[in-house]
């Protein structure tokens, strides 16, 4: 019975260290530009797209892009307020959560 169990947990460890994301699947799809505000900007990767039937592609060229930046974050810009067209920017966003320094000066 415990070997049983033992060889269960081993597989199932095995298993979990056996999947590498690819490098666009570590790429954060954020659609908000608070998200990013503390981030560098790096460029822009695609002009503006329609998300209609075949944006998959459109964004998997603009996630391949962001990549061959360093970037870490793609943000989709909403041209339209019903989202039919976005365009691509690519970040780079640093470890950690991003915080905004605050140097307060004494007078005297």
């Amino acid at each position: 019975m415990h070997r049983a169990l033992l060889a269960s947990l081993v597989a199932l460890a095995a298993s979990a260290c056996a999947y590498t994301p690819t490098p666009t699947e570590a790429i954060h799809i954020v659609d908000s530009p608070a998200d990013v505000r503390f981030c560098t900007r790096l460029a822009e990767v695609s002009p503006t797209v329609p998300t209609t039937p075949g944006f998959g592609s459109a964004t998997q060229s603009m996630l391949e892009a962001t990549v061959a930046l360093g970037g870490t974050h793609l943000y989709l810009q909403q041209r339209l307020a019903d989202w039919l067209l976005v365009r691509g920017i690519a970040y780079r966003c640093g470890p950690g959560p991003a915080r905004e320094t605050v140097v307060i000066r004494a007078k005297g």
